[in-house]
């Protein structure tokens, strides 16, 4: 069984699967600041499920190095014999700020196994940042592939991923860009969706990173941003799109 919770109304999750429990992208308390308060700090506006009340897990995936996926306060707050599961370049940020704690590093298109679950860290073809990873979960012959900045899968990955059921996409629906030189376009939106979705053949489809959240600084007076438009695309459902936008568990069949 497959079953998911927001934490927030962004990109932190309660993930149940094969009976193991996880968390993904934990930020559930302050603000996020990414860089300098001036350059970029934003806040949830609807309060995330506070960490005293989680559900139970047995570790934490981390998906990106950056603060609203990576969110050194919040992981502070959480009991330190919960492993930490992450990509290449939030490994590397997690072991500077944790030295002590376990952290498993999920290497670029290798297989992980943890828990009873096998991890996949896909990253982009490029070498300069922003560089977003997405993560394939399987478990036997299913998986979750989870995007929450959206991807686009070379042949090579896209031969891996092929070979597998894929159960749930979790993408972003939101197009977020800001000038090139800041980092160009940050979530690619709803066309990278349709691609994904062609290219992989989910059997659902769950949006994420889409909140519209309290900000300030340089970052957001220069953002074009672009929000789905969720009940078009509920009535459509060319997607097989699974709306969630509050805090309730949802069985994913």
């Amino acid at each position: 069984m497959l079953s998911v919770k927001r934490l927030n109304l962004d990109s932190s999750w309660h993930i149940s699967y094969n009976k193991t429990d996880f968390i993904i992208d934990p930020w559930l308390i302050g603000s996020e600041v990414d860089g300098f308060k001036w350059l970029n700090e934003q806040w949830h506006i609807k309060e995330p499920i506070p960490i005293s009340k989680l559900p139970n897990y047995n570790f934490i995936l981390i998906s990106q190095n950056y603060e609203d996926h990576c969110h050194i306060n919040t992981l502070k707050k959480i009991p330190k014999d919960k492993t930490l599961i992450a990509t290449e370049k939030a490994y590397k940020k997690l072991k500077k700020e944790f030295p002590k704690r376990k952290i498993i590093l999920l290497e670029d298109n290798k297989v992980t196994s943890f828990e009873g679950l096998n991890f996949i860290s896909l990253r982009p073809n490029k070498i300069l940042d922003p560089i977003y990873y997405s993560i394939v979960i399987i478990n036997k012959d299913e998986a979750i592939f989870y995007a929450p900045h959206g991807f686009t899968l070379d042949n090579k990955q896209l031969e891996l991923i092929n070979k597998i059921n894929i159960k749930l996409l979790i993408t972003t629906f939101t197009e977020f860009e800001i000038p090139k030189i800041m980092g160009g376009k940050v979530n690619p939106g709803m066309e990278n969706v349709y691609e994904l979705y062609n290219q992989i053949k989910p059997l659902n489809t769950i949006n994420t990173h889409d909140e519209e959240k309290k900000a300030k600084g340089l970052v957001s007076s220069l953002a074009k941003i672009k929000y789905a438009d969720f009940d078009k695309i509920e009535s459509k459902n060319s997607i097989n799109f699974i709306r969630i936008d509050n805090y309730v568990k949802k069985i994913v069949k």
